[in-house]
């Protein structure tokens, strides 16, 4: 039984994908508790093909038994599943979502594994709009504002621009009950308006919008603003992914050798609409803002704590060092600029790795946050799939599998992370990234030459509102380890 354990093991070792920087989850056939999921997927393809029972009570099984194998060994808080649960008759999407923690807002399952990594990678179905979904006024209306456009989009061919607002899809008034299915329809006319002193003004203005499959550079704006006879760096960066073949990856290194070139030395992160992604971009991107002096030197950017099982081996195997339980700053990276401060613009909807990349700065220079309070999200997660060849089934889960925190310990921050400069990100009046105007970024300007671009605060009368969920956005608030069966 022990070399049945170990070939099977090993067939998932192999699948594992290292990671570009660091290899992270360095599982070996050599451990001592081989892993239940493969096991009994094993078995259960065995008893499949002997008794030959109806498809889809199999494709049930096999589902509800893969679940309950991956939730009971690498869920963070897998001593907490209820044993009492399993076997089971529940559908199981419905099944999983009853082994959660009540604490637990992130996990989440899918029945198409080839979607979501390509969601991962920055490239899906879309018309190019990011929305932000607020109901007005105490009514059940609720309007769509333009957060940001993918470039070359649908809605960048349009003309469509941050900040403008829609109010009707498909000659249907957006409201709480339909706001979700109107907008992510895959042919959409919307209908826009404008703010003016506190109301939505209709203009009269229509697109017809069809989604294609974007493959989105999450850079979506770069500049370097001479503002006061300095030259500041000012990314708004949306994703973080390297994408396919790490094209991003590339095109971020660029900027930086610009930055570098130019001698740039302030830099201004636009995370707001930030979502997270790979722990592994987040850490290179802090290997190159940080001091000289941190990279290369053997200090830790996070710690992970994973569930008593997995965080007992990882001593047991390598000590507290672990590369599974630590990841230390890149090793100095060919663009390092050398800083001692960078300032962060931040809302509600910047999140997990956005906010590992603020405290894991936080131990070494002056992280200045400037905006609203983070999502609040100090967990990551796996992608798990199907391990049998060939697989029975597209479905891949996301479970919770650690607690991240920085250098001196800041974790826990489920409310989110407080700015030092508290300024709303006023949608309704949006400026274009990178306009000097827009009031984070003028905060961040004044910070750094004692000057502020404003001259006159505005004295429009705000508009009521309330944001509404984004379940699609939901998913992609996630700090992710890389790799083809592990992520």
């Amino acid at each position: 039984m022990e070399l049945i354990y170990h070939t099977i093991f090993s067939i998932f070792r192999f699948r594992i994908q290292v990671p570009r920087y660091l290899q992270i989850f360095n599982v070996t056939a050599s451990m001592k508790r081989i892993s239940t999921i493969l096991i009994a997927i094993a078995i259960l393809s065995v008893m499949a093909t002997s008794c030959k029972p109806d498809p889809e009570e199999v494709e049930k099984d096999i589902l509800t038994q893969w679940i309950w194998d991956v939730m009971n060994e690498i869920y963070l808080w897998s001593d907490d599943v209820d044993q009492n649960l399993f076997p089971t008759e529940e559908d199981p999407k419905d099944f999983f979502y009853q082994l959660l923690n009540p604490n637990d807002r992130f996990s989440w399952i899918v029945d198409d594994h080839q979607g979501l990594i390509n969601s991962f990678n920055n490239v899906e179905l879309s018309n190019g709009i990011s929305p932000y979904f607020i109901r007005v006024s105490d009514s059940d209306n609720v309007i769509v504002i333009v957060e940001y456009v993918a470039k070359d989009s649908p809605a960048d061919i349009a003309g469509i621009m941050r900040g403008d607002i829609i109010t009707d899809i498909n000659g249907t008034e957006i409201d709480i009950d339909n706001y979700i299915d109107l907008f992510y329809s895959e042919v959409a006319t919307l209908t826009f308006a404008y703010y003016s002193n506190g109301a939505i003004i209709a203009n009269g203005v229509e697109h017809t919008l069809t989604a294609v499959v974007i493959d989105q550079n999450p850079v979506n704006h770069y500049e370097i603003i001479n503002y006061e006879n300095n030259d500041i760096g000012y990314i708004a960066y949306t994703h973080f992914t390297a994408g396919e073949g790490d094209k991003w990856l590339d095109s971020l290194d660029y900027i930086f050798a610009e930055l570098q070139t130019e001698g740039v030395k302030e830099l201004i992160v636009d995370l707001r609409y930030n979502p997270g992604g790979s722990v592994y971009l987040a850490l290179h991107i802090a290997s190159m803002i940080s001091p000289a002096t941190v990279p290369g030197n053997n200090n830790p950017f996070v710690n992970f704590k994973w569930n008593n099982l997995y965080q007992n081996y990882f001593i047991q195997e390598d000590g507290v060092d672990s590369d599974n339980l630590v990841i230390f700053f890149e090793e100095a990276p060919s663009y390092n600029l050398d800083l001692s401060s960078v300032y962060f613009l931040t809302t509600s909807h910047s999140a997990s790795a956005s906010e590992l990349l603020l405290i894991g700065l936080d131990p070494y220079m002056d992280v200045v946050q400037i905006g609203e309070y983070t999502y609040g999200k100090c967990y990551g997660s796996i992608t798990i799939a199907d391990t049998e060849e060939p697989i029975r089934h597209e479905w891949a889960m996301q479970p919770i599998v650690f607690k991240f925190a920085n250098a001196l310990g800041y974790t826990d921050f489920l409310d989110g992370i407080p700015p030092d400069y508290d300024v709303e990100d006023f949608l309704l009046e949006a400026k274009p990234f990178g306009d000097i105007t827009d009031p984070q970024l003028a905060k961040a300007l004044e910070l750094i030459t004692g000057v502020s671009p404003i001259v006159k605060k505005s004295q429009a009368v705000h508009v009521q509102y309330e944001l509404l969920a984004d379940p699609v956005r939901e998913m992609k608030n996630r700090a992710v380890l890389e790799g083809n069966v592990l992520r």
